[in-house]
């Protein structure tokens, strides 16, 4: 079976598109706006951002990483992208929006690779969606190798394990039944007390009251 058959590969990404579909989208030109949101986008994934680069984000925007994370805000944003001395190449082409998507919508196929090492690279679909009113980026989504942001499989399985429903302390009919059943099990009497009420009366009667064997006459009678 190859790669792309199989179900993970096989799910849309931000662009409505499988990865193999969104990889070989025809490269365009850019529009003259489209030009300074190239830039700040190079510069962002550089990590050298200036501050004209977070000017073009509106304020909430909405940032999806490629682990399924998502940070709201220009503050989140300016956050994810610090300068930390270490200096990047990206490389970017500036893919045919597909029709399906809003107008104005910018899809960037980018190949990031650490300065000096371009054996370290990863390849990123960037999805870019704009205000109609003055064209400020509102959300940023992306993912890599084309494929769709998903958390990964260890945080998913924690999220699963942590996850907690109202009905985790009903009990089923079966087990409340079970339960019944060996709570009046406990409260049967036990051997010693079966006779319990038996003995009771006989001890209650004393032996002034009792007969000699083989006699009618009683204690007081012979005492008379």
């Amino acid at each position: 079976m190859s790669a792309f058959a199989h179900p993970s590969n096989t799910k849309l990404n931000a662009a409505g598109l499988t990865p193999d579909h969104s990889l070989v989208l025809p490269e365009r030109g850019p529009q003259p706006d489209e030009v300074e949101i190239l830039k700040a986008l190079s510069e962002l994934y550089a990590l050298q951002p200036a501050e004209t680069s977070f000017a073009l984000f509106a304020p909430n925007v909405v940032f999806t990483m490629p682990t399924g994370d998502v940070t709201v805000g220009a503050q989140g944003l300016r956050g994810k992208f610090q300068s930390t001395g270490t200096r990047r190449q990206v490389h970017q082409r500036l893919l045919t929006t597909p029709d399906a998507l809003p107008a104005r919508t910018m899809c960037v196929d980018q190949v990031v690779s650490e300065d000096g090492e371009p054996s370290r690279s990863v390849r990123s679909l960037l999805v870019l969606k704009r205000r109609a009113a003055d064209g400020l980026v509102t959300s940023l989504t992306e993912e890599e190798g084309h494929r769709r942001a998903t958390a990964p499989l260890a945080a998913r399985a924690a999220a699963a394990s942590n996850f907690y429903s109202p009905t985790d302390n009903m009990l089923s009919p079966c087990t409340s039944k079970l339960n019944l059943a060996k709570k009046k099990h406990h409260l049967k009497g036990k051997p010693m007390t079966l006779f319990a009420s038996q003995l009771a009366a006989a001890n209650s009667s004393g032996p002034a009251s009792s007969k000699q064997p083989g006699s009618n006459t009683t204690n007081m009678d012979m005492d008379m």
